[in-house]
């Protein structure tokens, strides 16, 4: 290893289902652990009619896998961004769901999400 890389901390599922809340939002995208809170927070739909799904797609996706979802959904540069948000990895590659079942706003309020 270079001075220059460091090794990230391993999570589990579990860990990560942990933080699915707008001020605490990870993420797992083929099998790499991302904290999105700022990004959440700063989201263009909070303020933008016309981003709200895009929005609702990040809050439902919190403390998940959303690997097929991202990968259907986002642009060569929007994995670029991606990178810096990645603070782990998965202690185990993830063989179960890598897909996000979307909630309304009212579902996810149920929730206490946001």
């Amino acid at each position: 290893m270079s001075s220059q890389t460091r090794e990230l901390p391993s999570y589990t599922l579990d860990e990560v289902a942990a933080h699915n809340r707008k001020e605490d939002a990870w993420i797992v995208v083929n099998d790499k652990v991302y904290d999105l809170t700022p990004h959440l927070l700063n989201h263009e739909g909070w303020v933008n009619v016309g981003k709200v799904s895009t929005l609702l797609a990040l809050l439902s996706s919190m403390g998940q896998d959303c690997s097929e979802d991202f990968a259907e959904v986002h642009s060569p540069h929007a994995w670029q961004m991606l990178k810096a948000f990645q603070i782990g990895v998965l202690a185990q590659p993830n063989t179960g769901c890598r897909r996000v079942r979307f909630r309304s706003w009212d579902e996810l309020q149920e929730m206490g999400v946001v």
